[in-house]
């Protein structure tokens, strides 16, 4: 974990622009969500986990430790599985609109590949802290 992470290499600065994007990020999933009224319990999920990946994220590449290693890990996988099952969930959204799975209901519901797009971030921060 974190080799060669003494000076500011490829992964420590694309884990620090990680971190940033994931705060990006987070401001448009709460935005969505608030559209939504979070009437469902899952759409906080995001909303509380994305800032503080990307906060540990960018202090992993400021002071590169062992432990923010681990905790870094830690949330990477849980942003992975939480983005599946996002995405799980913003499908199945869809597919009980009116109408289905129509060209409308896929421009206007649910953002179905954003789920998806966090969970391969999560993938690549994992990767770039392990290898």
């Amino acid at each position: 974990m974190l080799i060669g992470w003494d000076q500011w290499i490829l992964p420590r600065l694309l884990t620090c622009f990680i971190g940033i994007f994931y705060l990006m990020l987070w401001i448009q999933v709460t935005v969505f969500h608030m559209r939504g009224k979070f009437h469902k319990w899952q759409m906080w999920i995001p909303v509380i986990a994305l800032p503080i990946l990307g906060l540990t994220a960018i202090l992993l590449s400021i002071w590169p430790t062992n432990v923010l290693g681990w905790i870094q890990t830690f949330l990477a996988g849980l942003v992975i599985v939480a983005g599946l099952y996002g995405g799980y969930l913003h499908i199945n959204a869809i597919k009980h609109r009116t109408g289905g799975f129509r060209m409308e209901n896929l421009m206007t519901g649910p953002p179905f590949i954003l789920p998806f797009a966090i969970a391969a971030l999560g993938f690549i921060n994992l990767l770039l802290i392990w290898y």
